[in-house]
């Protein structure tokens, strides 16, 4: 069960014309569901998609983006499989570079995982369509990550063109130091030449 937050975050990701790209952030503590939150919210976005008779651009194209392949290793695709003890429907593909939401035979929700442990990682992103661009813990957090830096943001964007998914980025991560890019993210959006 989602806190009324979370509840509210997966709302806002689902909500919105079907051609605006809207920017997500949802910032907490840790251990308050965020990252749970993400998957939740995409899988939201699937169900909005198939409701409104686009069912035939499932699955919806998720790139899920951290700091380095050891941090998503060590909290994402943990987050992943807990929710899969709790029932959700995932399979992990491709040695876990990859998951798969299903509904019944169908696939609703495809996440790639995306370690950026360099700046030449964002190539990564190129010819890569997806409908969700997903950055976990952009801010460093004390000794155990570096960040995503704000190019990560501008790249990743240009990614998000899923034919008949609403463009969504969302943001999930702890409160980072008050002059992270991400806190200024309006000014980061105008730098990157993004709306």
């Amino acid at each position: 069960i989602p806190s009324p937050t979370v509840e509210r975050f997966i709302a806002a990701v689902t909500a919105g014309p079907l051609d605006v790209m809207r920017l997500i952030l949802l910032m907490g503590p840790r251990g308050e569901g965020k990252s749970s939150g993400g998957e939740y919210a995409c899988a939201a976005l699937a169900q909005r998609v198939e409701r409104e008779g686009r069912a035939s651009a499932l699955p919806v194209r998720v790139a899920a983006v951290r700091d380095t392949w050891a941090n998503l290793n060590r909290t994402l695709i943990p987050t992943f499989e807990e929710q899969a003890q709790k029932g959700l429907p995932i399979e992990f593909r491709e040695q876990r570079t990859e998951a798969i939401i299903r509904w019944g035979a169908k696939p609703a929700v495809h996440f790639f995982f995306f370690g950026m442990d360099s700046r030449k990682d964002a190539d990564k992103f190129q010819g890569f369509p997806c409908g969700v661009l997903w950055l976990e813990e952009v801010a460093p957090a004390a000794d155990l990550a570096t960040g995503i830096p704000a190019e990560t943001l501008g790249i990743g964007a240009s990614s998000v063109r899923q034919a008949g998914v609403p463009p969504r980025i969302i943001v999930t991560l702890n409160p980072p130091d008050p002059d992270h890019w991400i806190l200024k993210i309006e000014q980061a959006l105008a730098e990157l030449g993004l709306p």
